[in-house]
């Protein structure tokens, strides 16, 4: 399921999250289906769990799993200048979504609203690394419309939206595409994992 050949070279006896950070890739083209509820309930324990553990209470991690949403939110995520960076996104075959969201309100001071973003931030790579390890793939956006996201599908708590992510079928990478051409030419320019990982050792906490 984990794709070894993400980094040049893995650091001998690399744990399973160091597997998962290699083999993790945005992905803009899919194959047709869509995550198994099992799948999908995986991941919302996975980030329930995270959140609950590191004290996230300013994060909101959401699965549209509808066609109706969906199709509303991909609309929404398009429109004005912003959401034409993504021209993909109106074809895609994935068929649900992740939603990032940060509780702050517009008086708060500066590092409040930091902190409710960095939270949101890191409970949403939780999601992506989640889907990963279940064999699907995503693509983390925030070159999209935000407000209109907000208008036609509010976030939980009045969460503020930060990013969405496709969530979908991984491909299988045969043949040529401008997708496939992407990802070798990022994966030939991206460090080592050994260059950046830091193989440190945290207590558990009971």
């Amino acid at each position: 399921m984990l794709r070894q050949d993400a980094f040049k070279s893995i650091p001998a006896g690399a744990t399973p999250l160091m597997q998962l950070f290699a083999a993790r890739r945005s992905v803009r083209k899919y194959d047709a289906g869509r995550a198994s509820a099992e799948q999908i309930a995986y991941l919302e324990a996975v980030v329930a769990r995270f959140r609950q553990r590191c004290a996230l209470d300013a994060a909101r991690i959401v699965v549209v799993d509808q066609d109706t949403e969906f199709a509303a939110i991909v609309k929404a995520a398009l429109g004005g200048v912003v959401g034409k960076v993504n021209p993909w996104l109106p074809s895609t075959k994935a068929r649900q979504l992740l939603l990032c969201g940060a509780i702050y309100a517009d008086d708060d001071v500066r590092a409040v609203r930091e902190r409710a973003l960095k939270q949101a931030a890191m409970a949403m790579q939780i999601a992506i690394l989640a889907a990963t390890e279940v064999g699907l793939a995503t693509c983390w956006m925030a070159g999209i419309n935000h407000q209109r996201i907000e208008l036609s599908y509010p976030l939980p708590d009045a969460a503020r939206l930060v990013a969405i992510s496709t969530l979908g079928i991984k491909p299988a990478r045969s043949g040529l595409s401008w997708d496939t051409a992407v990802y070798n030419l990022l994966s030939k320019r991206r460090r080592p994992l050994e260059a950046i990982w830091l193989p440190e050792r945290w207590q558990e906490r009971p």
